[in-house]
């Protein structure tokens, strides 16, 4: 581990934490979500939180003091909330009360590419160095560790989980958070880091990599600081553990918008891919396909290989699925005959389709369901199950519990695609659908498209480790 990683211990276990430039006018500003996260999280019961603002008072029944000198305690971890031509005069008041690590939320700095930008980065940057702080950022949202009761949301899980996240874009992993957390993904550490002017993507990667709390580590990056670094941290933590990247800014258009963001330099679509190829990297195009990878990592049981069984209910549906998954490499073996006619022995020939997909839209009483998974067992052709299911106001979320315990005795891994619908009416039971199956722990996909595009990544990022380890020996 390198100089940069030194002490980042304390940025994500701080034992007091002071919010600098919080307003006390107006509950409704964004520094106030600063304050509702570490609330909600409820740190002050294992740290000390100060506040401050040169106005004073109070803001949620905690004392705001007026400067960050009339605290009286040392600090280990500030966020700077002030605005950007006072943030290299925070590093030094920060400094003299022992803070190790800055985060700055504020934007205004390199993004904006004006010189007086530039030079304000520079500044914070060499007031940092002269007292030994680390900054994290400019222009971001900064640290999201459940188990050190940090957040920059009240909304997110108060759990911890087996993700470690680095994004540039502190909106993205606003979003990322909360779309996997619907489907039971609980994060270790995320970490929104901006301009980096300081504290960079390797240094994360690399402390991620090390960190036993994390288990899959996943990446939003729209550029890199030093490449040779880069190259390194993210073989060194591709060898450890699985390693999901979204990288922004590959067109023109993202790339003049990746300027505009955090001032990266984008780098083109076609070294990204190979550098993702040669370290072994699982890389996505969307935050949707990111969530929908990491759902498979964290829930899916790894299947012995990639033949598939897919069972729902709808004729258009079944030939759909089936373009998608056989498209991307998922193989779908056909059901021998034997099976399909023990099959239509205790269900009708009619509306009913048994030769993969299993469509089985006209005989889904319970009784049927459960004969048909028996047979389906017994043949055991296959390495995991994809159950398919399109919710209406008919559908029951009872009927859904009383499948998912007859589907478990299949013995085989399972997936889950849910197609949800946009007619109002339907919304209660979509919801409560997804809940059942998310607290069930299955994998739960929203697309047919989404689900094989994300089971073929990580089918391929399983082959080839096993590829790379048959080699070494």
């Amino acid at each position: 581990m390198n100089r940069s990683n030194e002490n980042l211990d304390a940025v994500f276990h701080p034992r007091s934490v002071a919010l600098v430039g919080i307003t006390t006018a107006n509950p409704q500003h964004w520094t106030r979500g600063f304050l509702e996260g570490y609330l909600a999280f409820d740190f002050p019961s294992r740290g000390r939180l100060y506040l401050v603002n040169p106005k004073g008072g109070t803001v949620e029944g905690c004392p705001v003091y007026r400067s960050i000198q009339d605290i009286p305690d040392t600090l280990d971890f500030v966020v700077g909330l002030v605005p950007s031509r006072s943030a290299p005069q925070l590093v030094e008041d920060a400094a003299a009360k022992g803070a190790r690590c800055i985060h700055f939320c504020t934007a205004g700095f390199s993004e904006i590419d004006e010189k007086e930008g530039k030079k304000l980065e520079e500044e914070l940057l060499r007031a940092a160095r002269r007292h030994n702080v680390r900054i994290i950022g400019p222009n971001c949202l900064g640290i999201y560790c459940p188990e050190a009761r940090m957040s920059f949301s009240g909304i997110f899980p108060r759990e911890s989980g087996p993700v470690g996240f680095i994004s540039q874009s502190g909106g993205n992993s606003n979003y990322l958070i909360r779309q996997a957390a619907l489907r039971g993904v609980r994060f270790s550490k995320v970490i929104s880091f901006g301009n980096a002017c300081d504290l960079n993507e390797s240094d994360f990667l690399e402390y991620l990599a090390d960190d036993p709390k994390t288990q899959i580590i996943a990446m939003y990056l729209e550029g890199i600081k030093d490449g040779a670094q880069f190259r390194r941290a993210l073989r060194y933590a591709a060898e450890k553990k699985p390693v999901v990247l979204l990288k922004g800014g590959t067109t023109t258009a993202g790339t003049r918008a990746v300027m505009g963001h955090t001032a990266s330099l984008a780098g083109s679509r076609s070294i990204w891919e190979s550098l993702c190829r040669q370290t072994g990297v699982i890389q996505v195009q969307n935050l949707d396909q990111l969530a929908d990878v990491l759902v498979t990592l964290v829930l899916l049981p790894v299947p012995d290989g990639r033949q598939a069984l897919l069972f729902g209910a709808g004729g258009g549906s079944s030939v759909i699925i089936a373009d998608e998954f056989e498209r991307r490499g998922v193989l779908l073996p056909q059901l021998p005959q034997h099976v399909i006619k023990e099959l239509r022995e205790f269900t009708q020939a009619e509306g009913n389709f048994f030769n993969n997909p299993i469509d089985y839209s006209q005989s889904m009483e319970p009784s049927n369901i459960r004969r048909t998974l028996e047979v389906l067992a017994r043949w055991g052709q296959f390495d995991f199950m994809v159950c398919f299911l399109v919710p209406t106001q008919s559908t029951r979320v009872s009927d859904v519990r009383r499948f998912l315990l007859r589907v478990e005795d299949i013995g085989k891994p399972l997936a889950i695609v849910l197609v949800p619908s946009i007619v109002p009416e339907e919304a209660n039971i979509i919801f409560e659908t997804i809940k059942t199956y998310t607290a069930a722990g299955y994998p739960l996909y929203f697309s047919f498209a989404g689900a094989a595009k994300a089971l073929n990544l990580v089918l391929t990022h399983y082959e080839c480790k096993v590829a790379r380890q048959e080699r070494l020996r």
